[in-house]
């Protein structure tokens, strides 16, 4: 975690990263360093809490979405890479967000020993460092204390605080933030991801978020709007083949903000793609507004898959609805059939391709798509 204070002429606040965007646009608005077109004013950072490597940030101008970026980023580490890290900053010629946000795509240069009681461990933690992984059971190869002696007959070793350090000031750091657009980088579990991208250049967006992160991607890309943009839909943990067609329709035909508001609706614990699927061919709908409207009165929908005959739905309604339990001894004389095609009537019932779909006891679906209260974007 990072905790910083900020200012903006006389005013100041404390920031703790990560930080939502509403949180942050709130923490902004306080010290006044929002204008009037909702836009983030510089602000200089005035106090460092947390970690104390970051001093030398102090009385910088800094860019509080690549704070935020960054702190996402240390979420992720163990207390071995954040110690690999807090060494690399104090190795910084030039210590700035962007060089620090490099340095967590680099920590394979900074290789911390703890146990040096001979160079053979030495040697097999650098190579686990450099190249990720060593052999389960190849302690004793002489390999490794070889290069264990290479190492520090080099000059390359120094004792840390934290352990022996390894480090090679010639060796130089990959680029991978440009200091303009953020690396793809997954902080958090969503629904589903895009990729947008103008001019060359691309980031990630995580779906559903707050409209004012979208916002601020685009921006970063230097479009003018999302309809400038080209994106590439995909769910992240289900396949549906159908609904990335549909969400990639949607963002091509209503835009990128529909598209998230939907996804918001869709990303609910009992959410059934295939049983809204079924409920928007039955209600022959394919707007962004039905489409929230279906999925936030999902349970006002019976789906019974695969369903061809009136004797199915039958069946059925008698085997999983209590109103309609039936006395096992009596099934073989019981008219399925004839039940199943009441019920589609009285609960206006209809044959799709996948099934058979049909309203609960007393909901028409004129109510739920003539609602508009499910239309409310989602918020900064």
């Amino acid at each position: 975690m990072i905790k910083i204070k900020i200012g903006n002429g006389d005013r100041e606040t404390d920031i703790r990263f990560p930080i939502s965007e509403s949180d942050l646009y709130k923490k902004l608005a306080e010290i006044h360093a929002i204008d009037s077109s909702d836009k983030q004013q510089p602000v200089t950072v005035t106090g460092i809490y947390r970690p104390e490597e970051f001093s030398a940030l102090e009385g910088q101008q800094v860019d509080l979405d690549e704070m935020n970026y960054l702190a996402k980023r240390m979420d992720s580490f163990d207390d071995r890479e954040m110690d690999q890290f807090l060494i690399g900053i104090s190795m910084q010629d030039e210590p700035s967000l962007k060089n620090f946000i490099n340095l967590t795509f680099n920590l394979d240069h900074f290789t911390l020993v703890q146990d040096i009681s001979n160079y053979g461990k030495i040697g097999r933690a650098y190579v686990m460092n450099t190249e990720g992984a060593v052999p389960a059971n190849d302690e004793d190869d002489p390999k490794y204390a070889a290069l264990g002696k290479r190492l520090i007959d080099r000059g390359l070793a120094r004792i840390t605080a934290k352990g022996l350090l390894i480090y090679d000031p010639f060796d130089k750091l990959t680029e991978v933030y440009n200091g303009r657009t953020f690396p793809e980088y997954a902080y958090t579990s969503t629904l589903a991801s895009a990729e947008v991208s103008y001019n060359g250049h691309t980031e990630l967006l995580l779906l559903p978020d707050e409209e004012l992160a979208i916002k601020k991607a685009i921006a970063r890309l230097g479009a003018p709007s999302d309809r400038d943009c080209t994106f590439s839909f995909y769910f992240n943990y289900i396949k549906n083949d159908a609904w990335e067609k549909r969400m990639d329709g949607i963002i091509r035909n209503e835009g990128i903000y529909e598209a998230n508001t939907l996804l918001r609706a869709l990303d609910a614990d009992n959410m059934d793609l295939d049983k809204l699927t079924a409920a928007a061919e039955y209600a022959d709908v394919d707007s962004t507004k039905d489409l929230i409207a279906l999925a936030e009165h999902i349970g006002d929908f019976v789906f019974i898959k695969d369903a061809e005959d009136y004797e199915t739905v039958g069946r059925y309604f008698a085997e999983t609805d209590p109103k309609y339990d039936l006395n096992l001894e009596l099934e073989d004389f019981f008219d399925f059939n004839g039940f199943g095609e009441y019920l589609a009537e009285a609960n206006s019932g209809e044959f799709i391709s996948s099934g058979f779909v049909c309203m609960k006891d007393g909901v028409e679906l004129s109510e739920i798509l003539d609602s508009d209260e499910s239309m409310t974007m989602g918020g900064m």
